[in-house]
């Protein structure tokens, strides 16, 4: 199993008021991966797929939702999951803590099925894959849109909370 963010150099670009009653923390994600859908990639693979079909505008933001919080449960040694949840790809990767490795288990709600369904991944190499993933982001970001690399909402998903205070 493999998840990787290739995010090139992006210009700045317009940001939006963001309303506290219609927005949450999907709508800054949303709008940040149309922006540089152009100039990323969106790589995962695994369980006999070398390349899932995922992108940047599409699949990254629900990737990106969920990370923080698979994160913090790889580092706490809990259990997690990923869900790759949107049409065309429908696939969920249930993260299980054995012996200081985990044992990643995809299942598929398609016609696609993953060989094998379960993958081992040693647990520091998960942990640096997911850090590595979100400070890619992160440096995208404050780049991109400084403005929104410090917004409150996006210091509460850093800290695995979605919840608007």
């Amino acid at each position: 199993m493999q998840i990787e963010l290739r995010l090139k150099s992006v210009q700045d670009f317009a940001i939006r008021a963001y309303d506290p009653n219609d927005d949450d923390i999907r709508s800054i994600l949303m709008d940040v991966c149309r922006a540089i859908a152009a100039q990323s990639e969106f790589v995962v693979s695994g369980f006999g797929q070398e390349r899932w079909p995922v992108d940047v505008e599409t699949d990254l933001p629900v990737f990106l939702k969920q990370l923080p919080s698979a994160l913090h449960a790889v580092q706490d040694g809990v259990t997690t999951e990923i869900d790759f949840y949107e049409q065309g790809i429908e696939r969920v990767i249930a993260l299980e803590p054995a012996d200081g490795k985990y044992l990643a288990t995809c299942t598929s709600q398609t016609r696609w099925q993953p060989i094998p369904t379960v993958e081992e991944i040693p647990g520091e190499e998960l942990e640096e894959m997911l850090l590595t993933a979100r400070e890619a982001f992160m440096r995208t970001l404050a780049a991109a849109a400084p403005e929104l690399h410090s917004h409150p909402w996006v210091l509460q998903w850093l800290r695995g909370t979605t919840e608007q205070e």
